[in-house]
C-alpha cells in the first residue's frame, strides 16, 4: 500500500513506525492474528457499554454476522450547501441553535458537537429507541453569529459566548412521524457560568490556585457515555479564552479537563475528573474491564500528541448508581508508548522519570501528581509517551473490544489526510499494561476520504467515520474530497478496511458526535459550523438550517432516518 506519509522530509518516530506499519502490515495484520481476533472473548452483550459511543444497543440486538458491504448506496462527494444522504433516507433538523427549550427560556447553545443518548427509561433498566435526554456538547462560538459583535470584545458580547457553550440537556420524542423537543423539569444548560466541583488529586492545589469548585465548562468537544449513566464531556480547545474573554474572571487552568454530568439529575454538581490529566481532550471511550474497574481511553487533540488511557481504582457496582457516580474521581492514567507497545504510569510517587524531569533551565517540570496531571502532555513525554497524528475519537468494537483511534492529520509532517489506527491489550484486558497495534486505514485520494474525526460503531462491528478538514477550500490535494461527509467501513471480511460515503455535509460544516437509536433506526449527528468562513451576513456561505424569513445558517442536531434498524434475537 502507498502511504501518503512518507513523502515528508520531516518524518518523527510516530512516522517511521507508521511507514513500517504501512509497509510490513504487521502486528494484527497477520493472517495468525486475525484468525486469534475472530476469537477474542469479548461477547456483542459485553461489550455493548463501549459500543455506539457508550450508548445502549438495545437488549433485543444479536451478534449478527459482521456486514462486508454497505447498507446504502454510496454516493458521491459534492459541495452542495445541505446535508446529502442515500437513496431512501432523510433528514429532519431538531434542536437548532436559538431554538428556546427550557421553562426559563434558555437557549440550544451554538457549535454542536458530541451528542449523548440516554433513554428516558435508561435507570429502569429499559433502552427506549423513541423518548430520550440527549446531551449536545457545544464547542465553540463564532462571533458574526453569537453576539453580533466581531470588532470589540464588549461586556454582552462576552456574556453572549459564555453562554452559548458548554453542553444542553434536552429531551426529544419520536412522535407523528418525527422528533421533536419536548418539555422536561431536566431540560437544561450547563455553560460557562455553571458551577462545577473539582476532584481527584488536583482539586485545591496550586495547579489549580487552590480552587475547590470552579466557574464553567468549555471547549466542549467529544465525549462518552458512562455504564451508570453520565456524561463525560472533553475540554479542549480552552486556552484561548484568557485573551477572548478578558475581565469575565475566566481561568484557563480550571478547563482542559473531563467533566461528568448527570443528564438525569439537575440537582447534582458536575464533577471534573481531574485524576483523567488536563490536555486538549477530544473523547472519552469508557468500559468495564474483566476485573470490573472502570476503563477510559482518551485522546490530546493536537499534533505530535498522545494517547491516554485512565484506569478506575474502584469497581464498577451494577444496581449501585450513587457509587457509580464517585468512580473517576480516583484512579490511575497512563499514555502509550507505540514503540514498544506499552502503557507508561503516569504517577509521580511511582514514577521516578516524573521526579527527575527538568525543563531547559534545570528546574524540576513537578513537584507532585498535582503538576503530573494539569501538564498531562508534558508528563506523557518526560515518560516516552509517543507524540502522533492529533488524536481525535477513540472507541471500542463491540464485538473484538480492540481499541481503535482516529488521528486525523498533521501538516508538521506533511500528513495531509491522516489514518485510523486500532490496537489490542494484551490478554484481551483493557487493564493490560501491553499492546499490540495496527493502521486499520489510510486516508487519502486513494481511499477517497482525509481527516478523520469522530467515530461511532454499530452492533456488527462495522465502523462509521465523519471527517474533519478545515483546508478543503485552501488545500488542492484535498480537491477529491468534496464537503466534509460521513464513511462506512466494514472491520472484517474482504472488504475491510475500505470506505463508502454514506453523507456529505453542508458548506464549511463538519459532522460531529454520531450516535444511533437503541434500535438502530436512527441516526443522530451535529452539523458544526455551516458557513464558518462566511465573510460577513451580507456574504454568507451557507443558509444551512436558517430559520424562516432568515439565511443565517445554524449548527443544528440532525436526525437521519431510513436505516432498517438492527436484527432483533
Amino acid at each position: 500500500m502507498t502511504n501518503p506519509v512518507s513523502s515528508s522530509a520531516s518524518q518523527s518516530f510516530w512516522h517511521r513506525l507508521l511507514d513500517a506499519k504501512i509497509t510490513r502490515r504487521g502486528a494484527l495484520g497477520t493472517a495468525a492474528a486475525t484468525a486469534a481476533a475472530a476469537t477474542l472473548p469479548v461477547t456483542f452483550s459485553g461489550a455493548q457499554a463501549a459500543a455506539n459511543n457508550g450508548g445502549p444497543v438495545g437488549a433485543g440486538a444479536t451478534q449478527a454476522d459482521p456486514r462486508t458491504y454497505p447498507p446504502f448506496r454510496p454516493i458521491e462527494p459534492t459541495g452542495a450547501d445541505t446535508l446529502t444522504l442515500p437513496e431512501r433516507y432523510r433528514f429532519q433538523v431538531v434542536a437548532p441553535w436559538g431554538e428556546v427549550f427550557t421553562e426559563g427560556g434558555r437557549e440550544i447553545g451554538f457549535n454542536h458537537d458530541y451528542v449523548g443518548f440516554f433513554p428516558i427509561d435508561l435507570l429502569e433498566g429499559g433502552s427506549s429507541s423513541t423518548d430520550a435526554l440527549l446531551t449536545i456538547n457545544h464547542e465553540y462560538v463564532n462571533a458574526l453569529f453569537v453576539g453580533g459583535n466581531t470588532k470589540e470584545r464588549t461586556r454582552e458580547q462576552i456574556d453572549a459566548e459564555m453562554k452559548a457553550v458548554g453542553v444542553s440537556v434536552v429531551r426529544v420524542r419520536r412522535e407523528g412521524g418525527g422528533w421533536k423537543i419536548v418539555p422536561d423539569p431536566r431540560n437544561r444548560r450547563i455553560d460557562a457560568l455553571t458551577e462545577i466541583e473539582l476532584t481527584g488529586p488536583a482539586r485545591g492545589s496550586a495547579a489549580v490556585k487552590g480552587a475547590t469548585t470552579v466557574r464553567g465548562t468549555v471547549g466542549n468537544c467529544s465525549g462518552g457515555q458512562t455504564p451508570w449513566g453520565t456524561l463525560l464531556t472533553c475540554e479542549e480547545n480552552v486556552d484561548g479564552y484568557t485573551k477572548a474573554w478578558a475581565g469575565s474572571g475566566y481561568e484557563a487552568m480550571h478547563q482542559g479537563w473531563v467533566t461528568e454530568i448527570d443528564p438525569f439529575d439537575p440537582a447534582w454538581t458536575p464533577r471534573k475528573r481531574t485524576g483523567m490529566g488536563r490536555f486538549r481532550h477530544e473523547n472519552a471511550a469508557v468500559t468495564v474491564a474483566k476485573d470490573g474497574r472502570v476503563v477510559v481511553y482518551m485522546g490530546d487533540d493536537m499534533q505530535d500528541s498522545c494517547i491516554y488511557k485512565f484506569i478506575s481504582r474502584g469497581k464498577y457496582a451494577p444496581g449501585n448508581r450513587a457509587a457509580n457516580r464517585d468512580l473517576l474521581a480516583d484512579g490511575d492514567l497512563y499514555v502509550a508508548n507505540f514503540g514498544n507497545g506499552s502503557w507508561v504510569l503516569l504517577d509521580y510517587d511511582r514514577n521516578k522519570k516524573l521526579q527527575e524531569a527538568r525543563g531547559s533551565d534545570g528546574k524540576a517540570l513537578f513537584g507532585g501528581q498535582a503538576d503530573v496531571l494539569a501538564d498531562a502532555r508534558a508528563s506523557a513525554l518526560a515518560v516516552g509517551g509517543t507524540p502522533v497524528d492529533r488524536p481525535e475519537d477513540i472507541e471500542i468494537h463491540p464485538r473484538t473490544g480492540e481499541v481503535y483511534a482516529s488521528l486525523t492529520n498533521n501538516s508538521k509532517h506533511g500528513n495531509y489526510f491522516g489514518q485510523i489506527i486500532k490496537f489490542r491489550e494484551h490478554g484481551d484486558d483493557w487493564t493490560a499494561q501491553t499492546f499490540l497495534w495496527d493502521v486499520f486505514a489510510v486516508g487519502g485520494p486513494q481511499s477517497g476520504f482525509a481527516s478523520p474525526d469522530n467515530l461511532v460503531f454499530d452492533p456488527y462491528g462495522n465502523l462509521w467515520m465523519v471527517t474533519d478538514n478545515s483546508d478543503l477550500s485552501s488545500n488542492p490535494t484535498k480537491a477529491f474530497h468534496g464537503n466534509n461527509a460521513m464513511f462506512f467501513f466494514p472491520t472484517e471480511g474482504p472488504n475491510r478496511g475500505r470506505a463508502y460515503r454514506f453523507a456529505v455535509g453542508p458548506v464549511d460544516a463538519e459532522m460531529t458526535g454520531p450516535v444511533f437509536s437503541p434500535d438502530g433506526r436512527t441516526l443522530f449527528v451535529s452539523i458544526q459550523h455551516p458557513g464558518e468562513d462566511s465573510e460577513s451576513l451580507d456574504k454568507l456561505r451557507s443558509n444551512f438550517a436558517a430559520k424562516p424569513g432568515s439565511n443565517v445558517p445554524r449548527p443544528t442536531l440532525v436526525a437521519i432516518e431510513g436505516f432498517p434498524g438492527w436484527v432483533k434475537a
